[in-house]
């Protein structure tokens, strides 16, 4: 069960099925990046695939009739004209056009139509309509999903068909619950249980309808986990130099090389990063050091070449060894690149903060350290601002709260006006009434069980003070487990199954995009649960800037309210 072996299935699939001989494989923006990162283009031209081509940059050029192309594209209006219009003027010998999702008949007809040199010789539909970013991680690549708190122009019918086409290649037939209080959670759920009634046919599995749940949450509901500083090297990289489409530029690196410019950093194309993505700060330090004293190590054997032998042994091992090389050369400019902004921004000490303040109780120990990181000036105008969120939302209740004294030491400070709009109108996107769940543990225990539960929170399996928080994400799945799941807060979408047993397939989906904490809470999930398998995606996946902007979409004219302080 995982998300990349089924988009990795699907390609070699279309490679494979067609005719021997060399082909070009014409995509669209969307479907490029769907490949890109599952696999190396590199790999895929070793199975005779000569060249790729955008299907919307696409001009008049030579024919190459002498070519097979094989099209994978998303069925929407845009390329459904654009492929007829290649079509009706061919370039290539045959075409064998595969779809990411379902196509509609009539743009079948369409296609057929535009075909009049009978070039096309198969149409088929695959549902590999996102990205899988890791085994239990996929993503929409959506950034902006809502305005004015309701689906954006497009986007639900969007996530309707991404989240579809992830359980139709799992063949996953769910019960469907979703979260109670998001009018965007329970829209998503009635337009999915409705496309599996309506595509019942793809089914083919005799397994499908397992014991699966779709679960469907809101990311209002907890607006902090993608606030945090996090300090695995996957959230580190995607916190502070941003991944997109499994590549991170370091274009902006002083002295990098030009082939370090843009690296891949995806698990499926990277061993050392896959081994390494969910370690924290301080070991990934020291694996590095590990790879590159190996490294060295296998230099200097290579560098005594002093018979036949040893020149063929170089040989022999000279891709792996050059393979190596860039390995080393790619994760040591990286970790020392998130060093350098570790220092300059003095991040171990605003991440400290920020743990002690969603983690701990002390209103006024953490009004006095907020109050000193905001006036630093080392410390940079985001995290400055973020700080004073996080304090909006742990002690938005609290007598003596001064949110609206941190605010004028923003103002002091010359803070921009985009973030003074975001602060003002925080409350009403994911203060306390906006949630239903209890994100700092203030609300009054209902049982035994939960008191207890509260008590030692925060004792077990925390790493060190940087590691303390744990998303909501992560109770709620326990919860779903012990079968404690409150049908009240998660109803189902249609008929409860007849009997409450333990999902043994789980997927999340996180509508406004999950988070590398998220993914690495799941990892740890599936890691300690071995009978269940949980798979999580979301709208995109953030960093602290992608979610300030999905926030400032959200609330995109509604009109702001004084704080409530």
């Amino acid at each position: 069960m995982s998300v990349v072996q089924a988009v990795k299935n699907y390609v070699n699939k279309m490679i494979t099925e067609s005719e021997p001989g060399y082909k070009i494989m014409l995509m669209d923006k969307e479907t490029t990046s769907f490949v890109s990162v599952v696999t190396g283009m590199s790999e895929v031209m070793r199975q005779e695939v000569y060249m790729f081509e955008r299907l919307d940059q696409t001009s008049s050029g030579e024919n190459m009739s002498y070519l097979k192309c094989l099209v994978y594209i998303r069925p929407i209006r845009e390329n459904i004209d654009l492929l007829a219009r290649e079509l009706q003027k061919p370039r290539y010998g045959t075409y064998y056009i595969y779809f990411s999702n379902v196509v509609s008949k009539s743009d079948v007809k369409l296609l057929a139509e535009a075909d009049e040199h009978e070039v096309v010789r198969e149409v088929q539909e695959l549902y590999a309509d996102f990205q899988a970013l890791s085994p239990h991680l996929f993503s929409l690549n959506m950034p902006i999903h809502c305005h004015g708190m309701k689906w954006a122009s497009g986007a639900l019918q969007r996530t309707v068909q991404g989240l579809a086409a992830v359980l139709f290649s799992l063949q996953f037939l769910p019960t469907i619950r979703y979260q109670n209080n998001s009018e965007m959670a329970r829209s998503l759920a009635e337009n999915i249980r409705q496309t599996i009634l309506t595509e019942s046919s793809l089914y083919n599995s005799a397994e499908a309808e397992g014991n699966t749940l779709l679960l469907i949450l809101d990311r209002r509901d907890d607006p902090v986990t993608p606030l945090l500083h996090q300090w695995t090297y996957e959230a580190m990289v995607h916190e502070l130099l941003t991944v997109n489409n499994g590549r991170v530029s370091l274009a902006h690196v002083a002295g990098v090389s030009d082939d370090l410019k843009e690296v891949v950093m995806s698990p499926t194309q990277d061993e050392f990063y896959a081994r390494s993505m969910f370690l924290n700060y301080g070991e990934i330090g020291q694996t590095i050091k590990d790879l590159m004293e190996e490294y060295q190590k296998r230099l200097s054997k290579q560098q005594k070449v002093e018979s036949i032998n040893d020149m063929k042994n170089f040989v022999e091992s000279y891709p792996q060894f050059k393979k190596m090389s860039g390995t080393v050369s790619k994760h040591v400019t990286v970790v020392g690149e998130l060093s350098r902004l570790v220092g300059t921004h003095s991040l171990l000490g605003i991440s400290e903060c920020q743990q002690e303040l969603v983690c701990g109780s002390d209103h006024s120990a953490n009004l006095q350290k907020i109050s000193h990181l905001v006036t630093d000036p080392r410390v940079r105008e985001v995290d400055a601002v973020i700080l004073v969120m996080l304090y909006s939302l742990r002690h938005e209740g609290h007598p003596n709260n001064d949110t609206r004294g941190l605010i004028n030491a923003l103002r002091k400070r010359n803070v921009g006006d985009r973030y003074l709009k975001l602060l003002s109108s925080l409350m009403d996107f994911g203060g306390a009434r906006a949630r239903q769940s209890d994100l700092f543990g203030t609300q009054v225990p209902q049982d035994v069980s939960t008191i207890k539960k509260r008590l030692f929170k925060g004792l077990k399996g925390v790493d060190n003070v940087y590691t303390q928080h744990k998303p909501v994400l992560l109770e709620t799945l326990m919860d779903l487990m012990k079968g404690r799941l409150r049908e009240g807060a998660f109803p189902y979408c249609g008929n409860p199954p007849p009997t409450a047993t333990r999902p043994q397939n789980v997927v999340v989906f996180i509508v406004g995009g999950a988070t590398c904490e998220e993914s690495l809470a799941v990892h740890q999930f599936n890691t300690n649960n071995p009978g269940v398998r949980v798979i999580l995606g979301g709208s995109n996946i953030h960093n602290s800037s992608s979610f300030l902007d999905s926030m400032e979409s959200a609330m995109e004219g509604i009109p702001r309210k004084a704080l409530r302080i």
